[in-house]
């Protein structure tokens, strides 16, 4: 572990360099943050989501060939998914199906932000097409289809997610820091913090830059304990737009986070069980 210019009973709660003096975003700063982490005594967890799986693809063949042994979080469409996507998939032990809505369809009017679970529809219908979904992964995945929600554009109508156990969805996955680990009973959430998209531009890998920020704005966020510091930091992707330089960092970004002793991947199962 590097010297930083403080000891490691400087570090704690209230305590984080970030908070008197300007800090770097490169790779550096992603080790020296887990530097100080393991000062604390404190392990920084990560998880993978990647989204919008539908078929037995080779783009699909390259993230796992990425992940290796990570454990990884494969959001799938149900209306959509093909038989040979359970087949792959199968040979793919440390993956596990999570239920990407139901069509991904936006079912938003014109003008106004996509959505396929907004609370404009009915909720018997939105509930109907995820009881459809549930059953549909269900029957494709067997146990390896854990009851997680991730709403199409990370977007759910409030209505919705308190109703969610009754058709065997007990967890949810969207984006940003999470404000309860538990936003409705018996409904466990945990989201993702750093899309690797530019959505915005391109559809191509965000950079470099904005990608450590991401995640070292939730790391530093969680150990200040300005947000929920027990909520891992998660990773998103979407392998159907994975290209050379986001590989390249993800190479980079596993390598450096496997080799630190402060830094784990969650088995995803494992994130979502009740506490």
């Amino acid at each position: 572990m590097r010297n930083h210019g403080y000891t490691p009973d400087m570090i704690g709660l209230e305590t984080h360099p970030s908070t008197t003096c300007a800090v770097d975003t490169g790779w550096a700063a992603l080790e020296a943050e887990l530097d100080i982490w393991q000062a604390a005594g404190r392990i920084a967890s990560f998880w993978w989501r990647d989204d919008d799986a539908v078929a037995a693809t080779s783009a699909l063949d390259r993230l796992f060939s990425l992940a290796e042994d990570i454990p990884i979080a494969i959001a799938v469409i149900p209306g959509r998914a093909e038989t040979g996507l359970a087949e792959r998939l199968g040979l793919a032990p440390r993956a596990t199906v999570l239920q990407h809505g139901w069509r991904h369809i936006n079912q938003e009017s014109p003008g106004e932000r996509k959505s396929e679970l907004g609370s404009h529809r009915p909720l018997s219908r939105r509930l109907h097409e995820l009881r459809l979904a549930h059953e549909r992964l269900q029957s494709l995945f067997g146990a390896r289809a854990l009851g997680v929600l991730v709403p199409p554009w990370n977007r759910v109508g409030a209505d919705l997610v308190p109703r969610l156990p009754e058709i065997g969805i007990t967890g949810i996955s969207i984006a940003g820091a999470r404000q309860t680990p538990v936003p409705a009973p018996g409904v466990r959430a945990v989201n993702v913090h750093a899309d690797l998209v530019d959505w915005r531009g391109g559809r191509d890998f965000v950079g470099e830059t904005m990608a450590l920020g991401l995640v070292l704005r939730h790391l530093r966020s969680r150990f200040l304990a300005t947000v929920d510091a027990l909520e891992p930091t998660g990773i998103l992707t979407h392998h159907l737009l994975q290209d050379a330089p986001t590989e390249q960092f993800l190479r980079r970004f596993i390598a450096t986070l496997r080799r630190h002793p402060a830094a784990r991947f969650v088995p995803i199962p494992e994130l979502f069980q009740a506490p």
